[in-house]
């Protein structure tokens, strides 16, 4: 298990942005959140974006072995 990202706070409604390098996808990622949080797939990156109603969130990131 690789860590992408590491404890990133993100902004109300704000994108994390995490490109698709070496063949990364969706089903790839496991995301801890202290908050609601939505992953839209496009074809060049993953977005994971605050969903919460009224705070920023902290997010880790990583991959499945």
């Amino acid at each position: 298990m690789a860590i992408l990202k590491d404890s990133v706070i993100i902004p109300l409604n704000r994108p994390l942005f995490i490109p698709k390098e070496g063949g990364l996808e969706v089903n790839d990622l496991i995301v801890e959140s202290n908050g609601e949080y939505k992953v839209i797939d496009k074809p060049d990156c993953i977005i994971i974006q605050n969903d919460h109603c009224c705070r920023s969130i902290k997010v880790t990131i990583k991959t499945k072995d």
